[in-house]
């Protein structure tokens, strides 16, 4: 606790946290004569919010002012300097400022208020995201109190703090965008050299082979085969095959489209609709699926047993790949078992099929802007990771004609 009241008589320390989801300013709690950390009334009760910045909040020439502070240990200080300042401009000691007083942005206040506008504008998977990365990783790390205090060594030392948290090279390049753009909204850019950023690998992306494929849909039942298909023929992310709904299918031009879906709250990724060729013969198959679910409530292709979006669609891979017996045996799952003793093999996944989707196209001649199209893909970058496990139709057959295989005959 800290002393405030003789401090501070005509000054208020208020505390910015989050009520039943939204943020607001509430009076600190007093015992005593001094200020509870982390502890604020809310409707005259006691409550004890750790999230959020201290503020400071007066009355000058009738209009009501506010000002952040750094953190609790500086609050009192800053509350009994306001004060003084305030009393000795009533008293004409010194002049009031004309220009209105360029406020410091405290890391509290500049976290919170980012992951406000996140939850707002962008995706709940987007959001949960950067508060992991913000609330948890930088409020924690971080040494300094004031935006305008961060140099490029805080930045390099909350890298180390990743890679000593046991954080690959891949996901601390991931968190320093995030950071970096949290600071650019504040006016702090080019905080970092060229040469700071993590250098990685980028990896094949994995897919299924051809023998995979047919093991899993000769094990699979028929609802889990079509859906295997669809995954295979669309290359539909995870949210957008549990929101595929029936009004998507084109069945006269065997097309698919992933579109918004206000009342499940999905919206296709950067916010861009699309449309997808089907192969006729799973559109054939997906007209005989309806036929057979005639009458059924749901409006979804691929629905869970409530008629809902079903958000247990990896394991559906995962449980057919089991029963194929195609589990590598060694994963070991975070409660110990190795996957030979159930479906959690690491080898088989969902998106795992988006991949194949992708490389099968290149492979077999569409181009790679036609590709990003059906991907769904912003930037051209996303879709040529895929170049690099792209082996030509004829690429083998031109391999084993050459010289270098009569070498090695």
């Amino acid at each position: 606790m800290a002393r405030t009241k003789r401090y501070a008589e005509r000054v208020n320390i208020l505390k910015k946290v989050r009520v039943n989801g939204s943020w607001k300013l509430a009076s600190v709690l007093e015992r005593n004569g001094k200020i509870v950390r982390d502890h604020v009334l809310i409707s005259g009760n006691d409550e004890h919010h750790p999230e959020g910045g201290y503020y400071l909040e007066w009355y000058q020439e009738g209009k009501r002012r506010r000002q952040t502070v750094g953190d609790f240990s500086e609050v009192v200080e800053a509350a009994r300097r306001k004060s003084i300042e305030v009393n000795a401009q009533k008293a004409g000691i010194i002049e009031t400022s004309q220009e209105p007083e360029q406020q410091r942005v405290s890391i509290n206040q500049a976290i919170d208020e980012y992951l406000d506008f996140i939850k707002t504008h962008r995706k709940q998977r987007t959001y949960v995201t950067y508060r992991y990365t913000l609330d948890k990783l930088l409020r924690e790390w971080c040494r300094k109190s004031f935006v305008d205090q961060i140099t490029r060594q805080d930045i390099l030392q909350f890298m180390t703090d990743c890679y000593k948290h046991g954080l690959g090279k891949r996901t601390v390049y991931d968190k320093l965008v995030v950071v970096l753009q949290l600071f650019k909204r504040y006016g702090r850019i080019k905080l970092i050299e060229p040469s700071d950023w993590p250098h990685y690998v980028e990896t094949i992306r994995p897919i299924y082979e051809e023998e995979e494929i047919g093991t899993m849909l000769e094990h699979a039942d028929q609802d889990e085969a079509i859906f295997l298909k669809f995954l295979l023929a669309s290359g539909f992310r995870d949210r957008e095959v549990r929101h595929v709904a029936w009004r998507d299918l084109d069945f006269r031009n065997s097309l698919v489209r992933v579109t918004a879906k206000p009342l499940w709250g999905f919206g296709p990724k950067n916010w861009e609709e699309r449309a997808v060729p089907l192969p006729t013969a799973l559109v054939e198959q997906l007209q005989k699926l309806r036929e057979r679910r005639n009458g059924l409530p749901s409006q979804l292709v691929f629905p869970n047993s409530k008629g809902n979006p079903d958000s247990e669609n990896d394991m559906i891979v995962k449980r057919v790949a089991e029963r194929a017996e195609l589990n590598c045996g060694q994963c070991v799952t975070k409660h110990g078992n190795k996957c030979a003793q159930g479906p959690y093999c690491r080898h088989f996944f969902l998106h795992k099929f988006r991949h194949t989707f992708a490389t099968e196209h290149l492979r077999h001649g569409v181009d790679i802007r036609t590709l990003q199209s059906w991907m769904g893909h912003r930037d051209i970058k996303s879709t040529m990771v895929y170049l690099k496990g792209v082996q030509s139709k004829d690429a083998l057959a031109k391999v084993n004609a050459g010289a270098l295989a009569r070498y090695v005959a």
